[in-house]
């Protein structure tokens, strides 16, 4: 049953460690505090592998709550199962989450049978899917991108998901700067949308991180 994954985002810290010694007997399992926890491990994970994925999201949390996380993930071009998890979701919340594309919602207190028969249901019919990024082909191949070192930096941290003024905090240059090298992507490769963009860096980040490197091998 261990070929199966399950990532948690849970911030009541003793629920979030139940679960995670609970579903650890039968699940791969990793465990975040926190929607922003998540998004920063993003590229410790190999989701190449092939091992069907689940999200189990806490529905409410500090800052980016559980939706925003959906959503933010689905711009960079993930998209694995969702079930949320809320001890205090009222209908709109619900109906939010199936908007967004969850595949169950639990209210807690849950039943753990009751969880433990959604796994089971949603990795039965998710079998035959690869729920990766994009097959492992796509990244090995390395094509000739027509934009600048910096240009390419500047790419690869839209499509992690950073925002333009942390973009120039991050790279020390004016946020001015760093619209216009967006424009440049825009005009060079048509990536008009950051789902586009996201879309774009996994297909090509091998090429694109040979260009933002390329200053430091010469």
């Amino acid at each position: 049953m261990k070929a199966m994954r399950v990532i948690i985002v849970e911030d009541d810290t003793a629920l979030r460690l139940s679960l995670t010694d609970w579903l650890s007997k039968d699940y791969l399992v990793s465990h975040f505090e926190s929607a922003e926890a998540l998004l920063k491990a993003l590229n410790d994970f190999d989701f190449e592998d092939g091992v069907p994925t689940c999200l189990l999201l806490d529905f409410q949390m500090p800052c980016m709550n559980g939706v925003e996380l959906q959503t933010q993930l689905h711009l960079m071009g993930i998209d694995y199962p969702v079930i949320f998890m809320s001890g205090n979701a009222v209908q709109a919340d619900i109906i939010d989450a199936w908007r967004g594309g969850a595949v169950d919602f639990l209210l807690k207190p849950f039943n753990v049978d009751k969880l433990n028969e959604t796994f089971l249901a949603l990795f039965q019919k998710c079998e035959d899917i690869k729920l990766s990024l994009l097959p492992a082909i796509h990244k090995k191949v390395v094509i000739d991108i027509p934009i600048s070192q910096r240009e390419a930096e500047v790419l690869l941290l839209l499509g992690a998901g950073h925002k333009q003024q942390d973009i120039a905090e991050m790279l020390q240059v004016t946020l001015r700067t760093i619209k216009w090298h967006r424009a440049n992507l825009k005009d060079k490769l048509g990536l008009n949308t950051l789902v586009e963009l996201a879309r774009y860096c996994i297909e090509h980040r091998a090429s694109i991180e040979g260009i933002a490197t390329r200053k430091l091998k010469n």
